[in-house]
C-alpha cells in the first residue's frame, strides 16, 4: 500500500498490535508492521499470535510499538458530547469510576463522546509483557475507535462499517453514531487500503500502527496517561538526535572551515585598513579640540535662547497686536540678563525663554485684561505681574510684567 504523505515524524517504521483479551484468559495478538519510505506508507508483515503474559509473542518486536486493547475488561460507553473528562463528568456512565484505578480514553466524533476504560493493572500487565521481550509500548488505545484514522483509506463507502466483529454506524460526514461488538460480524467483501487488500482481522492493528507512525500529524485516539506519552516524546527525541547528530557534526565542521577562511580574509583586510588608517591619522588628531568647540557653541546657542524656536520680530509683533490702547510700553527685554549686574560684564547668564515688559497705564483693568489675553496664546507658558505702582510725577500707574514662553 502506498499513501502519499508529508514526512515530519521521526519514525520511519513501527508496529501496531491489537491485543484481544479472550474470556479464557489467553491473549490473541495481531501485529502489523508498516514503514515510511519516500513520503509513502508501506504495509509490511501481518501476524497473529496466541499466548499469555509469560510470553505474549513468540518473537520479540524490535521496532517502536503501539497497542490497542479489546475484549474482556474493556468497557465502552456512548454519551452526548462532553468537553472535560473527570470523575464527576463520567459518573452517569461509570458510577464507581476512580481515575486513579483506570485508564480512560475519550473519543469525540460529531455530537457524541465514546468513552472507553480499562483497569490499570490489566493494561500495565500487557505492556509489561511486551517490555520483557524488548518492546516498550509508546501508545495505548482502547476499543475499535483508532480505526477512525484510516476510514478515509478504505474501499467501504456505506454508512455502516463491519470488520472482525466490530460494527460502526456513521453519519454522512463519517462521524460515529453507534458502535457495538458482536463476534462473527463481517463486511462481506474484501477490505482494501488504497489498492492493497487488508484482511479485516488486521485492520485495527494497521490503524494502531498508522496512528503511531504519523503521531505528529493526527489527532491521537489514545488513553490519557502522561507516563505513556512521555515514552513517545523521549523516543522521538532520541530519533531526532540520532538522525541529526551526523548532520550537525558536518555543519559544525563546515562552519569551522568558513570561519577560518573568513578570519584569514578579514585579517588581510585589517592589515590593509591599518595601513590606510596610519596615513590618514592626522584627520583625528584634533578631534577632542573640535568637540570642545562644538560644545562651547552649543552652550552659547542655549544661552542666547535660539533654541526656543521663535523669532524676536514675531514675539514683538504678537505683543504689539494685542496691546490695549490704555497701555504704553517703555521697555521690552527678551531673554534678559539674570540678576542685577552693574559695571563691566564678563560672563553673565541669559534668562532664556523669558521677557520683561515695562510700561504705564491709566487703568489696572486694562493690564489684567492684557495679561489674560497673553495667557491664551499658544506660545505663552506663563504671565505674571511683577510690579504695579503709582507714578505721581506722570500721574499714571507703572507696571512690570514677566512673560515665560
Amino acid at each position: 500500500m502506498c499513501a502519499l504523505l508529508s514526512l515530519a515524524s521521526g519514525l520511519t517504521n513501527c508496529a501496531g498490535a491489537e491485543v484481544h483479551l479472550a474470556q479464557d484468559g489467553t491473549y490473541v495478538v495481531k501485529v502489523v508492521k508498516i514503514s515510511l519510505d519516500k513520503q509513502q506508507v508501506h504495509i509490511g508483515s501481518k501476524k497473529t499470535h496466541k499466548g499469555s503474559l509469560a510470553k505474549i509473542t513468540p518473537e520479540p518486536i524490535t521496532v517502536p510499538l503501539a497497542i490497542t486493547l479489546t475484549g474482556r475488561g474493556i468497557l465502552v460507553k456512548r454519551t452526548a458530547r462532553i468537553d472535560v473528562v473527570s470523575e464527576s463528568s463520567l459518573q452517569h456512565l461509570f458510577p464507581t469510576l476512580k481515575l486513579a484505578e483506570f485508564y480512560v480514553q475519550h473519543f469525540v466524533s460529531g455530537a457524541h463522546s465514546f468513552v472507553a476504560i480499562v483497569r490499570r493493572e490489566v493494561a500495565d500487565a500487557v505492556m509489561g509483557a511486551f517490555k520483557k521481550q524488548g518492546a516498550e509500548v509508546l501508545m495505548l488505545s482502547l476499543g475499535a475507535f483508532v480505526v477512525d484514522q484510516v476510514i478515509p483509506q478504505l474501499n467501504s463507502y456505506s454508512e455502516v462499517l463491519r470488520f472482525d466483529g466490530h460494527q460502526v454506524e456513521m453519519n454522512a460526514d463519517k462521524s460515529w453514531k453507534e458502535y457495538n461488538y458482536q463476534s462473527g460480524l463481517t463486511l462481506g467483501f474484501p477490505l482494501k487500503i488504497d489498492i492493497e487488500t487488508m484482511p479485516e482481522e488486521y485492520l485495527l492493528a494497521y490503524a494502531t500502527a498508522f496512528q503511531l507512525i504519523l503521531n505528529d500529524k493526527l489527532p491521537l485516539i489514545e488513553v490519557d496517561a502522561d507516563h505513556i506519552k512521555d515514552r513517545l516524546e523521549e523516543h522521538a527525541a532520541k530519533l531526532k538526535f540520532k538522525k541529526y547528530g551526523t548532520l550537525m557534526l558536518f555543519v559544525f565542521f563546515a562552519l569551522l572551515m568558513v570561519n577560518f577562511l573568513l578570519l584569514s580574509m578579514y585579517n588581510s583586510s585589517n592589515q590593509e585598513l591599518m595601513s590606510k588608517a596610519g596615513k590618514q591619522s592626522y584627520l583625528f588628531e584634533n578631534r577632542q579640540k573640535l568637540e570642545e568647540e562644538v560644545k562651547g557653541k552649543e552652550n552659547l546657542v542655549n544661552k542666547l535662547g535660539w533654541n526656543k524656536g521663535y523669532r524676536y520680530a514675531y514675539l514683538c509683533d504678537q505683543l504689539a497686536s494685542s496691546l490695549p490702547k490704555e497701555l504704553t510700553l517703555h521697555e521690552l527685554q527678551i531673554n534678559p540678563l539674570s540678576g542685577n549686574t552693574i559695571g563691566l560684564i564678563k560672563d553673565t547668564d541669559l534668562e532664556t525663554g523669558n521677557m520683561k515688559i515695562k510700561g504705564q497705564t491709566t487703568s489696572v483693568y486694562a493690564v489684567n485684561n492684557w495679561i489674560y489675553e497673553l495667557k491664551q496664546k499658544a506660545w505663552v507658558k506663563d504671565v505674571q505681574l511683577e510690579k504695579y505702582a503709582a507714578d505721581d510725577q506722570n500721574e499714571a500707574q507703572v507696571f512690570t510684567i514677566l512673560l515665560n514662553y
